[in-house]
């Protein structure tokens, strides 16, 4: 993160002219090893720069101890000691800086794994389409030298570690998580090292018929000031799901023709127009029927809205010329068609179709149904 510190004079309106502001840009923290060189211009009462020769300083003792300057002239500084807040500032001629605070911390040095790399999550039951990884861990630290005793791995809080889908890349069917009930679509993820120095994600399983075998996800981390890889990036991480039930069907799972026999009520119901979605066993010759899959009904003719519309209650009356339902239990879902008002059509047709995911239509969609209105 970048601050800005202002110095400002005060002059008449007609003195657009004149210097009025030494402004200074700097990062708010530095890690050890590293140095920066912040950035400070005068300024007209326009907002525009003026020519200046620029002095860089420390204002006290206490801010050497956190920060070394290497020059006056340019500004650049290191860190000192971590775990200290050093201020800067900067002079041209009569002005002076506010002093911006910079917080020295301790170098991250190296990035690693401290758990599994490859994860295996298994799919309980053919229902299940929401599912997790384990978590993928990583350890942020800054190293000491032998001989200073204690451990030698010094874990860092508090700093970011970026997860990215390399394949697939996109979210879509699988997305990056930082909770357990976050479902948001994310082919990028930032966690936060915990006081242990710690970060993960966990890849989440959406639509389990595009997901591939694998799904790879890379990692990785930036020393703060100046932005470099922390040696240890990219760190890769391969999560595969097994037990997924595949769509690859759809077909009628009752009569695609009805006919509704009109009584003196303008208000008739059709049988339901009924399909299945499932998964071909081919050891078995069977399908194995596939809950919580959303299959799309419409009505193609007639081609303008009323006097029939669909509905997935024999209460219902609104108006509806398309509607998805999701699949129970045994893989089925339905609607039916409702003369409301108007015009008797003749024939209403109506198309059902599914989709693998969010890619082709599953084989056998659309499914047509046709219903006949008689006297």
């Amino acid at each position: 993160m970048l601050v800005t510190a202002l110095s400002c004079g005060k002059f008449g309106p007609g003195d657009l002219s004149r210097t009025i502001a030494l402004e200074v840009i700097a990062p708010d923290s530095l890690e050890e090893y590293d140095s920066i060189t912040p950035h400070a211009r005068l300024l007209d009462g326009r907002g525009d720069s003026v020519a200046a020769t620029i002095v860089w300083s420390l204002p006290d003792s206490a801010d050497t101890v956190a920060l070394t300057l290497l020059d006056t002239t340019t500004g650049r500084i290191t860190v000192n000691h971590a775990g200290l807040t050093g201020r800067l500032l900067a002079s041209a001629g009569t002005f002076v800086s506010n002093p911006v605070s910079i917080r020295t911390l301790a170098a991250a040095d190296t990035l690693f794994p401290t758990g599994p790399t490859h994860d295996t999550t298994r799919i309980a039951g053919v229902t299940a389409l929401d599912s997790l990884s384990g978590p993928l861990l990583l350890e942020l630290a800054d190293t000491v030298t032998a001989g200073t005793g204690g451990n030698p791995i010094v874990p860092l809080a508090g700093r970011p570690i970026v997860y990215t889908l390399a394949h697939p890349p996109t979210a879509g069917p699988v997305t990056l998580v930082t909770t357990d009930t976050a479902r948001t679509l994310a082919a990028t993820a930032t966690g936060v090292t915990s006081a242990a120095g710690i970060a993960f994600v966990k890849v989440r399983m959406l639509l389990p018929d595009t997901v591939p075998d694998s799904v790879v996800v890379i990692a990785s981390a930036r020393r703060r000031a100046v932005g470099t890889t922390v040696p240890g990036t990219p760190a890769t991480f391969v999560v595969r799901f097994q037990g997924i039930a595949v769509a690859d069907t759809l077909f009628a799972a009752g009569p695609t023709e009805d006919t509704i026999h009109l009584s003196a009520s303008l208000d008739s119901l059709s049988d339901s127009l009924t399909v299945e979605v499932g998964d071909t066993v081919l050891a078995t010759n069977s399908v194995t029927p596939l809950a919580g899959r959303p299959v799309v009904f419409a009505i193609t003719s007639p081609t303008t809205a009323g006097p029939v519309t669909l509905v997935t209650s024999d209460t219902a009356h609104a108006l509806v010329t398309a509607d998805t339902v999701t699949t129970d239990a045994r893989g089925l879902a339905a609607v039916k068609v409702r003369l409301i008002a108007g015009a008797r059509p003749d024939v209403v047709v109506v198309m059902a179709s599914a989709k693998r995911g969010v890619s082709a239509n599953l084989p056998g969609s659309p499914v047509t149904f046709r219903v006949r209105l008689l006297p």
